[in-house]
Parts: C-alpha cells; sequence; structure tokens
C-alpha cells in the first residue's frame, strides 16, 4: 500500500482580492518522489489545477467557494476531499492505492486482428480545427467508441493534430463507462502517461506495452497536461455533422461538456475477424443524408431537408405530431435527432417530427448561413461578403418549406418549433420579430442558442424596444440562452436579454413568454448542442413552452 503526502500552506490575501490562495506539493510515502499530474479542483464548479512534475501546485479560490471541498484524485488512487478551510490544518494526508484488480480475459480459438474503433477518415477539403487551452489546468477531449462485446485489447489511440508545434506535449490516455449521457468513473486504473512531439498528422498513442483490454460502450479521453514554460495551444482536427458522441472538460474534476464536433479520434484494437467486419460502417463514420433537395423560389437556390420521423409515426393515421425545425442542419440535425429518438422511446405515440434545413456541404452551409440568416444587409464592420437575406429566407419556410411538410407528412399545424443557434439564433428572433409584425403564428416556440444580437449595430434589439416596434398579436414562447464564458463571466442575463423581455412584456397584447438560461462555464459554441437538448425534453409534450 502506498500513502500521499500533501503538503500545503494556506494565505489568505487581503479582502479586496476576495480569494484564497492554496500552496502545496503532493509526494509518494513509499519513497518521498513527488507525484506529479494529480487533478486537484472543486466538483461541478470548474475551479481546478494539476500538480506540476515536481508535485507541487497552486490553486486560488474564490471566497464564495471556501466552504466547498477540494478534491484530489490520481488514476490508481483512491479519491480524497477536504474542505477548503481545513487544508492548512491537515497538511498531511494520506491516499491510499487502490487494490489491483485482475480482470477476467477471454481467450479466443480464432485468430485476432488489428481493427479501428471511432472516426478515422480525414477529408482535407474538408477542414475544421479546434485548440486547447488552459495553461494551469488539464484540458481533455473524449470520445465514445463502441467496441466489441467481448474483450479486446486495445493497442492504440490516435488523434489527428491540426498544425505542428515546436514544442512537444504531455497527455494522459483515460477510459471512462459511459451512463448513457456523458463519462462516468475510470474503467482502466493505469496512469498512463505519454509525451509526444506536436506534429500534423495522426498522433498515435502507443498501447502495446500497457496490457489494456475493454468491450462495449466506452468513453476515450485525452487529457492534455499543462506546462511549466508559456506555450502555444494545440490544434486538432474537427468532424461536422454525424451521430458521434463527443465530450470535453477544461478543468481538473470539471463538468463535461457536449461541443458541438466531434473529434477525429480512433483506437485500434485486437478483434475477431467477424467483429472487424461487422465494424466497417461505425455508427461514429455516418452522418444522415437530406431526405429531398427543395428549391426556394423565395431565395432563388435549392436548400437540403432532412427529415427524423418519431418511432410510433403512422400508427394511427388521425394522430398529428409537432414539427421542430431546425438551422444549420449540416452541423447539427445528427446530434438533435439522437436526443430526439431517445425521448421518442419513451413518448413514441407523441414524438415530434424533426426538420432540418441545411445547404449542400460544409463549405456552403459557412457561407449562405450569413446570406439566409441576416437582416438588414450588414454594416462594413460585421465584414460579411453576403448578408441581408432574412426576409426571404424567412419567406421560403413560412410559404413553401412548411406547406411542403404540412401536405407530406402528419404535421400539427399549431405547434411548430424554431430552433437556431448563433446567427440562426438571430434568425429565430427574427423570424418572432415578423410574426408580431404580421400578427399569424408560424412558430409556437422560437429557441435561440447565443443568438448573435450585436449583427448590424444591435438591429433587432433597437426594433424590439423602439417606438416603431411591432404591436401585432402572435402568441408564442421564445428560449433565449447564452454561455457565462462570452457573457464576461457572469450568470446574470446580459442587458440585451433585458432589453428584448422589457420590450416583450411591456405590451401585453405581444403574449410573447420569454425564458432565458445563462450556462455555467458554456462558451458560445457550446451553448448550440445544450439550448437543442433542454428545449427538446421541454418541449417533447406537444404544446408544453421551451
Amino acid at each position: 500500500m502506498l500513502i500521499v503526502f500533501l503538503s500545503v500552506m494556506l494565505y489568505v490575501r487581503l479582502p479586496v482580492a476576495a480569494q484564497v490562495s492554496i500552496k502545496g506539493s503532493v509526494v509518494s510515502a513509499a519513497d518521498g518522489k513527488p507525484l506529479p499530474f494529480v487533478n486537484i479542483g472543486i466538483r461541478h464548479k470548474n475551479r481546478g489545477t494539476v500538480s506540476r512534475e515536481d508535485g507541487t501546485f497552486f490553486i486560488e479560490i474564490p471566497s464564495q467557494q471556501v466552504h466547498d471541498t477540494l478534491t484530489f484524485s490520481l488514476v490508481g488512487y483512491g479519491t480524497i476531499g477536504l474542505p477548503v478551510k481545513a487544508v492548512a490544518a491537515n497538511s498531511r494526508i494520506t491516499l491510499s492505492e487502490k487494490p489491483k484488480q485482475l480482470n477476467t480475459v477471454t481467450i479466443q480459438a480464432e485468430k485476432m486482428v488489428e481493427a479501428k474503433f471511432g472516426i478515422v477518415k480525414y477529408r482535407p477539403l474538408i477542414h475544421f480545427t479546434d485548440r486547447s487551452t488552459n495553461q494551469d489546468d488539464i484540458f481533455e477531449i473524449a470520445q465514445l467508441v463502441r467496441l466489441d462485446t467481448i474483450p479486446s485489447r486495445i493497442t492504440s489511440v490516435n488523434l489527428f493534430i491540426g498544425e505542428t508545434r515546436k514544442d512537444s506535449a504531455v497527455f494522459r490516455i483515460n477510459f471512462y463507462r459511459y451512463d448513457g449521457n456523458q463519462p462516468e468513473g475510470r474503467v482502466v486504473e493505469k496512469n498512463i502517461i505519454q509525451t509526444h512531439a506536436v506534429q500534423k498528422g495522426w498522433l498515435k498513442f502507443n498501447l502495446v506495452n500497457d496490457v489494456v483490454y475493454l468491450k462495449g460502450d466506452v468513453v476515450v479521453g485525452i487529457e492534455f497536461m499543462p506546462s511549466t514554460e508559456k506555450t502555444d495551444p494545440i490544434a486538432y482536427e474537427l468532424k461536422l455533422g454525424g451521430a458521434a458522441k463527443s465530450f470535453v472538460r477544461t478543468q481538473s474534476h470539471g463538468d463535461w461538456i457536449i461541443p458541438p464536433h466531434h473529434y477525429r479520434m480512433f483506437v485500434t484494437a485486437l478483434v475477431t475477424d467477424n467483429a472487424r467486419k461487422k465494424n466497417h460502417n461505425t455508427a461514429e463514420e455516418r452522418e444522415a443524408v437530406p431526405a429531398f433537395r427543395l428549391y426556394a423560389s423565395a431565395v432563388q437556390d435549392s436548400f437540403s431537408v432532412f427529415v427524423r420521423l418519431p418511432a410510433g409515426y403512422g400508427r394511427k393515421m388521425n394522430k398529428k405530431h409537432p414539427v421542430v425545425y431546425l438551422l444549420d442542419a449540416n452541423a447539427y440535425f445528427d446530434q438533435v435527432a439522437d436526443f430526439m429518438d431517445g425521448e421518442n422511446k419513451r413518448d413514441a405515440a407523441s414524438g415530434p417530427i424533426l426538420i432540418g434545413v441545411g445547404y449542400a456541404d460544409f463549405a456552403q452551409n459557412d457561407t449562405l448561413r450569413n446570406r439566409d440568416y441576416t437582416f438588414p444587409q450588414a454594416s462594413p464592420e460585421d465584414s460579411f461578403a453576403l448578408s441581408g437575406g432574412a426576409n426571404r429566407f424567412l419567406r421560403f419556410l413560412q410559404t413553401e418549406l412548411i406547406p411542403f411538410i404540412d401536405a407530406h407528412y402528419l404535421t400539427d399545424t399549431t405547434h411548430r418549433t424554431l430552433m437556431g443557434h448563433s446567427l440562426g439564433g438571430y434568425f429565430t428572433v427574427y423570424a418572432m420579430e415578423q410574426q408580431l409584425a404580421g400578427g399569424r403564428v408560424y412558430f409556437s416556440n422560437l429557441v435561440a442558442a447565443s443568438p448573435s444580437l450585436s449583427y448590424c449595430n444591435n438591429y433587432l434589439i433597437r426594433q424590439l424596444s423602439g417606438s416603431s416596434s411591432p404591436h401585432g398579436s402572435a402568441p408564442a414562447n421564445l428560449l433565449l440562452t447564452i454561455g457565462s464564458l462570452e457573457n464576461d463571466g457572469k450568470l446574470s442575463l446580459p442587458d440585451e436579454f433585458t432589453v428584448i423581455i422589457k420590450a416583450l412584456s411591456a405590451d401585453t397584447g405581444k403574449k410573447v413568454n420569454v425564458s432565458t438560461e445563462v450556462y455555467k462555464n458554456y462558451d458560445h459554441m457550446e451553448t448550440a448542442v445544450r439550448t437543442f437538448k433542454d428545449a427538446l425534453d421541454k418541449i417533447r409534450v406537444a404544446g408544453t413552452k421551451p
């Protein structure tokens, strides 16, 4: 049994600093050597750090969190929690090594072959990257992989690096259980630490000597360890679209967030030849294809339309279903459809129909959304080559797409939802403003995730709050969300949300019910999937406001 000693000193700064600074070091009682890369943090508060290679650590705790518990954990050791205020009084902390358990491995008589599980394809013509963050704490990306039903030996983990960096980096490979929603608890108690050069292309973490056997659904995590020196972030490749389940967190013991993208990341494992053949087209690679292309006379362009029907669709010919219209379908349709499939299993009889409105491919989506989701034409500081077409795109939805869907599917025409993110969120608020002007309800629910309300010098804010704002009666429910990290870290509502709420509540004839949500420790891009999922949870029963 190993014992870990934690030597700490507590410094309380002057009241104006409103925080507590904790310095310490973590060492092993067995040999007195420092223990690096111990995760240290406050659970669910996204406040953390990690011990350095010499075992030392430093963390600042806001004064409002001094009554919380500081958690220390290291792979292979039991986790320990101590009140922040008690850390100084308990400078010697023992952490027992977890008992080693031998896993039962089934030996197969047939020949084993190496197979890949995850996202293995790389398309250089469609190029998206993201970057690691946080110099003082860990940064971890993770992805669900679906292995064989019998134990398979993991031989490597692979991640596509987007750019070469001059400095090498330290990584930790983690394997977690999947609870149906997110990673939960490690399934491999091995501290797999590797240092690699950061070069563009597939970065391979060789695990042949680590003897890791896994089966079924497993979340594979790559933890980027902080450096004592100032270094550039690590760029890695992304995949948009598809139903892969991906996760990210930016602090030790921080909450997992579902990003709007996936990672070009896979594992290799020794499996039977039958298992390799079954895995030929993995679920992580598959993407929904449009149900049809529809020419829009109002826009003079064609759109890809994606359709997902509820499990109970068509069982009763007189049963009408609510309809959810989702913008930026090229990016979000698969993830939203996956959430809806889960909801439909619980409510197959009355689940909504999902209609995704997208473009021919991601390249067009990235360009043409600026054209279709904005009004009026952009001001010079917005720097949009194409803009100002939201009135035409809305006319396409109202007079062409909605009638087409109503004519071909069993739709409840009194319960439609429109969901969009960023500029798509701006368009959603624009659609609501136009409903008020026209007095006709096309969408009973409108969901705007991190809407880009600053577009064109706050045009929509001015429209809604000005004396010329529309005074029609168009009953609807509006959900506005934002991440605290795009709101200067504040959990309070941004000014533009307050203006909208005031403008819509000032005239009771408008009958718009506004609800809001500020997601703690979420950034702009991260709010999309969370918002859509939360909205779907609330509108699963027809007529319930988001």
